[in-house]
């Protein structure tokens, strides 16, 4: 249970620094703002194909709770 709790947090993290990373390096507008401006989004796309393939269809639901909980670090933290 923690090993799980512990990966949602991660690819909470990673969704979030890699949103930032790509609003810092866009300068031109270049790329579309959703997925890859959205913390929200990013994380999902970014951790629903690992936790698919370690967990199986439960694997969705993780990255869901992934995705909320990067957009509950962008906003609270």
């Amino acid at each position: 249970m923690f090993n799980i709790i512990l990966q949602i947090i991660g690819f909470a993290c990673l969704g979030h620094l890699a949103a930032d990373l790509m609003v810092t390096l866009d300068k031109e507008d270049d790329l579309p703002a959703k997925p890859f401006k959205c913390d929200m989004c990013l994380t999902y796309w970014m951790s629903v194909v690992p936790l698919c393939i370690q967990f199986g269809p439960v694997g969705i639901l993780y990255a869901a709770i992934s995705a909320v909980t990067a957009n509950m670090i962008y906003k609270y933290i």
